[in-house]
């Protein structure tokens, strides 16, 4: 009863923000039409340092860092196994 009860909680809370973002209903007649919103370009800012690309490349060598570890400890225990 508990689990269900934490679905239902899980369910709510997911719904909520989806439902309060909904896009309220358009009343007005067909006929008028909404003004064309303006174009809008912004230069992009070269800081000289990309931050995305170094957080993928951390994230890439944190996870070879995980991959050799786990591998010198599987090697590591299947060798004690066999000495003994």
């Amino acid at each position: 009863m508990k689990r269900l009860a934490a679905v239902g909680a899980a369910s709510i809370a997911l719904l909520v923000p989806a439902i309060a973002s909904a896009a309220p209903a358009d009343f007005r007649s067909p006929s008028v039409k909404p003004a064309p919103a303006p174009i809008v370009s912004a230069a992009p800012s070269d800081d000289g340092f990309d931050w995305e690309a170094a957080g993928v490349g951390a994230g890439a060598v944190g996870g070879l860092v995980l991959v050799a570890a786990g591998s010198f400890a599987g090697a590591y225990r299947v060798r004690t196994r066999l000495a003994r």
